[in-house]
């Protein structure tokens, strides 16, 4: 069972920050969307036996994420669904994560804030929709949705909070539940970006 997280192409937000953190896609951005779905509906190679596959697509109801999800959905010629547990939290995720005073040393004991634990318990609900869907379907799952949502929903199937991850906007994210466990197959994957779309 498959399930691609995608991250959303850049924003205006991330152009220009201001104090709407629902803005839609830069002109890169849409750029950067339109590879994404070209490649998708190109089925591209990931190696020399395995392409890229989607049997449906969602997304966050937030606007860079519905742009991004509508380039996919022109190319593979599909409706996206919207989910509104793929939705960004309304802060800034990593300020709640611990933090160690060195590589080696204890994990502080203090707990994490309760809007963390709530941001973390929407990432999982939204993990349980994305493998159900991809369990009644029986076909991988796309999801368009937000940096915060996709680091969170890793450290959910992780089950810790002491790692971040550095991800691209239109970056491909996939995970999937083979063989009793969660694997994490990919991160970052940005090869249908050219080297000038690569933005974080």
């Amino acid at each position: 069972m498959k399930i691609y997280l995608v991250r959303h192409g850049q924003s205006q937000w991330q152009v220009s920050p201001s104090e709407d953190w629902d803005t839609s896609l830069s002109p890169l951005g849409h750029e950067q969307a339109g590879h994404l779905g070209k490649w998708f509906a190109e089925g591209a190679p990931l190696d020399g036996t395995s392409r890229l596959s989607v049997g449906s697509v969602v997304t966050s109801p937030l606007k860079r994420a519905r742009e991004t999800a509508g380039h996919l959905c022109d190319s593979l010629g599909v409706t996206a669904g919207v989910q509104p547990t793929l939705k960004e939290a309304a802060f800034h995720v990593v300020s709640e994560l611990p933090k160690a005073s060195a590589p080696f040393a204890p994990w502080p004991a203090e707990p994490l804030s309760e809007r963390y634990r709530d941001f973390r318990a929407q990432a999982r609900t939204a993990l349980e929709e994305l493998t159900r869907r991809a369990e009644e379907t029986g076909q991988p799952v796309l999801a368009v949705t937000h940096g915060g949502l996709i680091k969170t929903v890793v450290r959910t199937i992780a089950e810790s909070d002491t790692f971040c991850l550095k991800l691209y906007n239109c970056g491909i994210n996939e995970i999937e539940w083979a063989n009793g466990r969660w694997r994490v197959v990919h991160i970052n994957l940005w090869d249908h970006l050219p080297p000038a779309l690569r933005t974080t």
